[in-house]
C-alpha cells in the first residue's frame, strides 16, 4: 500500500526530480532529495520515518504540510 501512495503523490508532471537523482515521488521528496535537505533538516530536527510523515499524528502531518508548502511543491 505504501508504494501505491508514493506513485500517486507526484509533485510535477515529469517523473524525474530536478536534482537528477531519482523520480520525484513522496519517498524521494520527503526523505532523500539533496536539494530539499536544508529545509528537511529545519523542519525535522531528528530523522523521521516516511510512514510517520505520511500517516503520523496531527503534529507530524502539520510538519509534512509545512515542508511541502515551503518547498513550493504542488500536489
Amino acid at each position: 500500500m505504501q508504494q501505491h501512495l508514493h506513485k500517486k503523490l507526484r509533485a510535477v508532471p515529469s517523473p524525474m526530480c530536478p536534482c537528477g537523482d531519482a523520480e520525484q515521488d513522496a519517498a524521494h521528496i520527503l526523505q532523500d532529495c539533496r536539494n530539499l535537505q536544508p529545509l528537511r533538516r529545519e523542519i525535522w530536527t531528528r530523522p523521521v520515518p516516511l510512514h510517520e510523515k505520511l500517516h503520523g499524528p496531527v503534529e507530524a502531518l502539520h510538519k509534512t504540510t509545512s515542508f511541502i508548502t515551503r518547498a513550493g511543491l504542488h500536489v
